[in-house]
């Protein structure tokens, strides 16, 4: 395991209000200073009507200024606890990882957790109905895990992201010595051809987690499909049978047992089969 101390880049321009916002991030390494802001400043406008980017980015470069001083992270963060002015940092929190691969993404998640200003596109992103039936399955099971940092106590973690570059992520994803990855549908639609380029992105989302997770990564496909559908998506089902170690129709009560005491299994949890 890797642990990290990281600190919120902290503005409160009116000390009378007590208005804060969060805008930015700082994870002390060994090597100095990793420093996220944000790319805009809207979020710090809201409270002050006068912060500009370039105020921002000031603060970013006297942060780095002020870390060339210190030779141990610990007396930097001792350090950067003295500057109390309108910008500051927080007292410091930590956050572990298995591997340094998954530091990135980490960091991102974080980033968006704490920083960054909640998008109105986002909240209204519908999640599909197999996706909420997977998730409080996993809940009732104890297995869900509520941080990405929860993969190494074999918890399932939802919404993986495996590359930041190209955007694929993981609909669920376990580890248990090697990845097990679940990628789910919903075929009970009306038009199941527009499906197909669904699938398609799950296959690809596969190919990734073998290239970036490894390549003895397990992929499992998950749908959801009525004996009806299921003649309108052989396609669909051979493209995904292709590129998957195992395959479960979540409307099969057999096939949806076997998934869930498959995940028990590999969690290594003592757990009663479903029935």
């Amino acid at each position: 395991m890797l642990k990290f101390d990281y600190a919120i880049l902290k503005y409160m321009p009116d000390s009378k209000r007590g208005e804060v916002v969060n805008f930015g991030l700082v994870i002390y390494l060994e090597t100095g200073l990793d420093i996220r802001v944000l790319s805009s400043a809207a979020k710090l406008r809201l409270i002050d009507g006068e912060s500009s980017l370039e105020d921002i980015e000031s603060f970013k470069d006297s942060l780095k200024s002020i870390s060339s001083y210190c030779s141990n992270k610990e007396d930097l963060h001792s350090l950067l606890q003295v500057f109390k002015g309108s910008a500051y940092v927080s007292d410091s929190g930590f956050f572990m990882i298995d591997h340094i691969q998954q530091y990135e993404s980490k960091v991102l998640k974080l980033f968006s957790d704490l920083v960054k200003p909640y998008s109105i596109k986002e909240r209204q992103t519908r999640v599909s109905r197999i996706h909420t039936i997977l998730k409080h399955r996993f809940e009732s099971m104890n297995l869900l895990a509520k941080d990405i940092g929860e993969l190494s106590t074999h918890k399932v973690v939802h919404n993986y992201p495996i590359n930041d570059k190209s955007g694929f992520t993981a609909d669920f994803l376990l580890k248990n010595g090697r990845f097990h990855i679940t990628e789910a549908i919903d075929f009970n639609v009306n038009d199941t051809n527009s499906k197909f380029k669904e699938a398609t992105m799950k296959v690809m989302t596969f190919m990734e987690g073998k290239k970036f997770l490894g390549d003895d990564s397990a992929c499992y496909f998950i749908y959801s499909a009525t004996a009806i559908k299921e003649k309108e998506i052989i396609p669909h089902l051979n493209l995904a049978s292709d590129y998957s170690d195992k395959v479960f129709n979540l409307e099969s009560k057999e096939e949806e047992t076997s998934y869930f005491n498959l995940i028990s299994s590999l969690a290594m949890r003592d757990m009663p089969h479903f029935h």
